[in-house]
């Protein structure tokens, strides 16, 4: 396989992260469908390097490591920057960012301890609901539904941290807490 070639999801996941900062400046300059065509452009190429990855098993450690925090940058920029628009909750953004910096720490602890933290369904649940619901707001639905929708959103960011808590537990063989 072409040396290139067997690059394409890390160079799909560096695309995304450079797409964010361009991200950021058409929202903050308030062009909202230039941004939003930026984030689904980001977001299909968050799907297909996963895609790509899995079906020629080009999956590297740094894919691992590089897709969820691109994914992560995005949508966390994307929720404070519509929260600094006042299309949704202000509150929302920190809520996400809180859970997020939680596995990031946790998530540290367990690589170095050779655990398994690939994601699972409820992460990939819990993005896919977040993508919809910030879909929403671009598109401006109504905010009674918009933001409905998010507090599921961050409903589902608990219960996936619970989630992946659970796993460490039972990977250190160690009984919950909960």
């Amino acid at each position: 396989m072409n040396r290139i070639i067997k690059h394409i999801p890390n160079i799909l996941t560096v695309l995304r992260m450079a797409a964010v900062p361009v991200f950021y400046v058409l929202m903050r300059d308030n062009l909202i469908t230039a941004a939003t065509w930026v984030f689904l452009l980001a977001e299909f190429t968050d799907v297909l390097d996963g895609i790509i990855a899995r079906k020629f098993n080009l999956i590297t450690p740094f894919g691992k490591i590089a897709d969820p925090v691109a994914d992560k940058m995005m949508q966390l920029t994307a929720l404070f920057m519509l929260s600094r628009m006042d299309m949704i909750p202000r509150i929302i953004p920190f809520l996400v960012l809180f859970k997020e910096l939680f596995l990031l720490i946790s998530g540290l602890y367990l690589i170095r301890k050779k655990f398994d933290m690939s994601s699972k369904w409820f992460g990939k649940l819990t993005s896919v609901l977040f993508f919809v619901a910030i879909m929403m707001a671009f598109l401006g639905v109504p905010r009674e539904i918009t933001d409905v929708m998010l507090w599921i959103c961050v409903g589902m960011a608990v219960f996936a941290s619970i989630m992946y808590a659970r796993n460490y537990f039972n990977q250190v063989g160690k009984k919950p807490f909960f």
